[in-house]
């Protein structure tokens, strides 16, 4: 009779391990899923290459293609700030792989010929990480055509 009680015992013990990795397991996958669905949006990407040079906080360029970041700006040469937006943009991107996601409210591009959009370097947005860094402000001007409007790094100094 014990050994009975025992083996039901050993085998609700071993019932409850695998529920808890199964568990475990789908907590991780759906981690990682909503991890990668923030930080990087697949399916718009639009070109990629690598990040051959950085003019300032919010371009660059991908493959010799200059890029001005939708909707962030960032301090001008000489303004406090201009090194440490540009040193970051260098840390996360140069040399590294870049993807674009065109912003549709701009597909003309800028007065300047530059393509507008959202970049990401190595999977990291970094329009987002420049904001979170507190190195670049909203270019308000633009809420309205840009499609990254909604967007959490954005939506705040947007509406």
């Amino acid at each position: 009779m014990n050994a009975i009680k025992n083996k039901r015992l050993l085998f609700i013990i071993i019932i409850i391990i695998i529920v808890l990795i199964i568990i475990s397991f789908s907590i991780y996958v759906l981690y990682k899923a909503n991890y990668k669905q923030e930080n990087k949006k697949q399916d718009n990407i639009e070109f990629e290459g690598v990040v051959n040079h950085i003019v300032d906080g919010d371009t660059l360029d991908i493959n010799d293609n200059r890029i001005r970041l939708s909707l962030v700006n960032t301090p001008e040469r000489g303004q406090e700030g201009y090194m440490e937006a540009k040193k970051l943009v260098q840390s996360l991107c140069l040399n590294k792989k870049g993807e674009v996601d065109i912003d549709d409210g701009q597909r003309r591009g800028d007065r300047y010929g530059r393509e507008v959009g959202v970049v990401y370097c190595d999977g990291i947005n970094l329009n987002k990480a420049l904001m979170e860094n507190n190195l670049a402000i909203i270019y308000s001007k633009y809420c309205d055509i840009s499609e990254f409007s909604n967007e959490e790094w954005a939506k705040p100094h947007c509406h």
